[in-house]
């Protein structure tokens, strides 16, 4: 959310130091040595502080290309900075229509599945999102089809935010769902329920994991979605209508190549790095807990240094992937670490340690000792004097296996519950209450990863109630460019929200068996508001924003 910014530093010989908002420092690094023709090494991008990204920085923005180039003819440093308005001319969510159709027999099982969409891109770019595939990734269904169609506009191309696709997608699917659970006169958790499949037919590949049906357990049962009246405008709290909703969620799990750094330092803290950034989502405190981990130490003892292209090479952050990627090379790295310090030991101490496997190696508070013999013990001061004083390093890179990453389909589920209150004569809509229960494999810090799903549910409460812009057709201007006009959801707007973590064990999607969860929280959140708007009103909105007037 904050202002667009890059800082040029002009060095000697033309070297550059640029601090950037972005969420990939090497992918700014590349960007910049590409443009102008430089070499990598003379080109380095920093980014510790970035206010949010959401998508936003995932690709190079003009004030980064005109702070360099004017740096450069300059030979001086340059900052240039993007107002809120100039931030509105590029990129967007992409307006996009939808069609559903389904069949199902009586008993509820789906036997025909139709999605199509049609979305905007620019003149000059086509802009493509995952729309369509995720009914048939969730629902097994014999017979579908899917269509996806752009259309080009006198518009900037659309850019990616948070959970491109899938929230757009989900929205008409769960909405359709929940009209087929009606016509049916079957709960819409039973619906889900009675098309319930492990495997993703779109592929034909079985989940890596998928705790979905504990999902709809756990969540239905905090919500107390047993109180539910299914017949809409049929509760009311003094002059408001309830209503309950529900939706499920998917998002791919993904996993890339990435590397890291581990140092033990002559004052015998671990100092780990990597290229990554950290837009807000805890990467800094988590790959630090992987790390103090790995290695046995106290979180206080190990140093995480992170969004520096000087560091070993991180991808852009985004996708819900960065846990899931650059933890297993935090953690590849550290073993190493732990490796090379055990080979050590065995030199210095090989009465102890020579005949001993790595397996028995015991590392905790800064000493190396064997599980079965405790007497045999070394201090890293000890292995730190006997390498000259110097730090002890290593650089690790870690990656899917290839020959088996591509056996299973991989993805987070979530099911989300919401009621709200509807003001019968003026139509003002409130969200009183929302749960969404999660399963995306091991959460490896509960506080940071569930800060990432409130936040998605608030944003797919703004999206649902809230969100719009307003284009002045005539000039292809918004005309709502500030954040004084374009309304987010606030304080004010948020009630009483829950999030459920359910386990899971996932072997096959890294060495930790961790999922991302920065976009799960907000796909299922709009249609679930929409379903609930139409429980309490019996008016069936598809059109977002759902504003009161829309319901008088």
């Amino acid at each position: 959310m904050e202002l667009f910014a890059t800082t040029v530093e002009y060095l000697d010989k033309g070297k550059l130091r640029i601090y950037d908002k972005t969420q990939g420092t090497i992918n700014s690094q590349m960007y910049v040595a590409n443009v102008f023709g430089l070499k990598m090494k003379n080109v380095q991008i920093i980014a510790p502080y970035v206010g949010g990204g959401f998508g936003s920085g995932l690709r190079p923005q003009y004030q980064l290309f005109m702070a360099v180039m004017a740096s450069l003819h300059l030979k001086r440093n340059v900052r240039v900075v993007l107002s809120r308005k100039q931030m509105y001319t590029f990129g967007h969510r992409p307006p996009t229509l939808l069609e559903t159709k389904f069949g199902a027999d009586e008993k509820g099982n789906l036997t025909a599945m139709y999605h199509k969409a049609i979305a905007e891109t620019s003149r000059f770019e086509d802009y493509i999102e995952v729309v369509v595939n995720w009914g048939a990734m969730l629902y097994p269904v014999p017979n579908f089809k899917l269509e996806h169609k752009l259309v080009p506009l006198d518009v900037y191309t659309p850019l990616d935010m948070r959970a491109p696709g899938g929230v757009t997608g989900m929205h008409a699917i769960e909405i359709t769902m929940d009209i087929l659970a009606e016509k049916l006169h079957m709960d819409p958790v039973a619906l889900r329920l009675q098309n319930y499949t492990n495997e993703d037919q779109t592929t034909g590949k079985r989940y890596s994991s998928k705790e979905l049906k504990k999902c709809f357990e756990l969540g239905a049962k905090k919500f107390g979605w047993e109180a539910r009246n299914a017949e809409p405008r049929s509760t009311k709290k003094g002059n408001k209508l309830i209503g309950y909703g529900m939706a499920t969620g998917i998002w791919d799990a993904y996993r890339l190549m990435a590397r890291a750094k581990a140092v033990l330092d002559t004052d015998g803290k671990v100092y780990v790095s990597s290229a990554v950034t950290d837009i807000g989502t805890g990467t800094l405190t988590v790959m630090a807990q992987i790390a103090a981990d790995e290695l046995g130490l106290p979180i206080e003892d190990v140093h995480f240094g992170y969004a520096d292209s000087k560091m070993p090479f991180s991808p852009f952050q985004g996708g819900s992937s960065t846990v899931a990627t650059v933890g297993p090379a935090v953690k590849v790295a550290c073993r190493a670490l732990n490796k090379k310090l055990f080979k050590k030991a065995k030199k210095i101490k090989p009465d102890y340690f020579k005949d001993a496997d790595f397996k028995e190696a015991l590392f905790v508070s800064g000493t190396l000792s064997l599980k079965t013999n405790p007497q045999a013990l070394i201090t890293y001061d000890e292995l730190l004097a006997a390498n000259d004083g110097k730090p002890i390093k290593t650089t690790n890179t870690s990656m899917p296996n290839p020959l088996t990453y591509g056996k299973y389909a991989k993805a987070v589920h979530s099911a989300v519950f919401v009621e709200v209150a509807v003001d019968e004569e003026l139509g003002v809509i409130d969200v009183t209450r929302a749960v969404t229960a999660v399963a995306a494999g091991k959460i490896i810090n509960a506080k940071t990863a569930r800060s990432q799903i409130l936040g998605g549910m608030i944003w797919g409460m703004s999206k649902a109630l809230h969100e719009e812009s307003y284009l002045d057709n005539r000039f292809g201007k918004y005309m709502n460019a500030n954040l004084a006009e374009y309304h987010i959801s606030v304080h004010a707007d948020i009630g009483e929200l829950d999030v459920i973590f359910v386990e899971e064990q996932d072997d096959e999607i890294n060495d930790l068996g961790a999922k991302g969860v920065g976009e799960i929280g907000i796909v299922g959140m709009a249609p679930a508001i929409a379903n609930a708007i139409y429980n309490a009103t019996g008016k069936r909105i598809n059109d977002l924003p759902i504003h009161f007037d829309k319901l008088l």
